[in-house]
């Protein structure tokens, strides 16, 4: 029986998708399936997943219309079927002992989920830099008795290995139709989880820079980080704790938004761009009017003065856009 359902969504990656195909099925845990879900490829992704799949019987590959990335990993959960789950973007791929040593943590603790540190790998320099916890590996958390979690932790989905109940007991799924997916979920599972531990040690390789990653571009899409912003605090809202986890969903909330403000540099409509300003700011200010008080800071970054200025802030990032004009 597996241990491990591990789910990669796939997506027109043929030029990474061999790495990240290599990096599962030598893996020194070998009792996992790897649920490959083709997201409506139209490059030769679909083939190399086949050609993966003769090799190694412990892969499946799912096929379904292109629905994004949420849909897919959603689709990827119907059929996993391992007590644990982890997710891997088809362009990353993980260290050899990665998922051995993550399930040998929720083995030996019991917890709900485990998070490990990451490298961050830049293809152009051939370099890696570590994304590294500030947690200990060796206890457990709570969200309750750790609620600044929520302004430690990257959000995203990758870097977790999950029991598949902490989903399937909440009724969580990834939301349909959106991107910034992970900001509108990962803070639902650490509030549901009954414990959290940790790895201190980089079990994941993230792919940076990446042409065409969908972290790296703007459109009317960026949109989403609102959306995606307020799907987690009415979840916080639903559950009975927004009040007391306030604090920290203002932190998580305006420092995702502001750091995806920094997109607009490269945005040659001012149009849309002031609008997008305008939009980002008006959600400060009608959830957060206490903005810029916070408990924990917004920015660590040399511009920290104009980060807790917000009209001035608004100003700057205009005239930024138009100096880059």
């Amino acid at each position: 029986m597996s241990k491990v359902s591990v789910v990669v969504p796939v997506y027109n990656v043929e030029d990474y998708l061999e790495k990240c195909l290599d990096s599962l099925i030598h893996q020194t845990l070998e009792e996992i399936e790897i649920l490959c879900v083709d997201d409506g490829s139209t490059d030769h992704s679909n083939e190399l997943l086949y050609i993966y799949k003769n090799r190694d019987p412990r892969i499946q590959v799912l096929e379904k219309p292109n629905g994004g990335l949420s849909d897919a990993r959603n689709y990827g959960m119907k059929y996993a079927t391992a007590p644990y789950i982890m997710f891997v973007d088809s362009d990353d791929f993980l260290e050899p002992q990665a998922l051995e040593k993550a399930a040998a943590k929720l083995d030996e603790t019991g917890a709900d989920l485990v998070i490990f540190d990451v490298y961050q790998y830049f293809m152009k320099t051939q370099t890696k830099e570590v994304i590294a916890n500030s947690y200990s590996g060796d206890r457990v958390y709570t969200l309750k008795e750790n609620p600044e979690m929520i302004t430690r932790i990257l959000n995203a989905a990758w870097n977790k290995m999950y029991r598949r109940s902490l989903f399937e007991d909440n009724g969580i799924t990834y939301p349909f139709g959106y991107l910034y997916e992970d900001l509108g979920t990962t803070y639902k599972l650490l509030l549901k989880a009954r414990s959290i531990a940790f790895v201190n040690e980089p079990l994941y390789d993230y792919l940076a820079d990446r042409p065409g990653n969908i972290t790296q571009s703007f459109n009317q899409k960026a949109y989403h980080i609102l959306t995606m912003a307020e799907e987690t605090m009415n979840y916080y809202r639903q559950e009975g704790v927004y009040d007391q986890y306030y604090e920290e969903l203002k932190y998580l909330a305006c420092v995702n938004i502001i750091e995806n403000l920094k997109k607009t540099r490269t945005v040659k409509d001012r149009k849309l761009v002031n609008e997008y300003i305008d939009a980002c700011f008006a959600f400060i200010h009608k959830n957060f009017p206490d903005y810029p008080e916070c408990k924990y800071p917004i920015n660590r970054q040399k511009n920290d003065w104009i980060y807790m200025r917000p009209q001035v802030l608004k100003g700057y990032l205009r005239t930024r856009n138009w100096i880059r004009r």
